[in-house]
């Protein structure tokens, strides 16, 4: 459930919060790292997806996890 409040914030429920991360292998060990939260499964697919094919410094993979279980990973295109 979505409730509007008087300046402009949108709160969610917790049942509508989607886990983005990223595989992080600029280190000497790659690790994944949680980046960001996207409202709704196509919201975050959308995000992760863009973290893979985003011009400057691409991740490998991103992925979307709802409560803690993967739902979908994106990789980095071939090329």
């Amino acid at each position: 459930m979505k409730v509007t409040s008087g300046h402009d914030h949108t709160r969610c429920t917790p049942a509508e919060l989607f886990e983005i991360t990223v595989l992080d292998t600029t280190g000497e060990a790659a690790r994944w790292h949680t980046i960001g939260w996207g409202i709704g499964r196509q919201d975050a697919d959308a995000l992760a997806q863009s973290f893979v094919t985003r011009p400057l410094c691409p991740y490998e993979r991103a992925q979307v996890r709802y409560n803690g279980r993967l739902l979908a990973e994106h990789h980095r295109p071939a090329g």
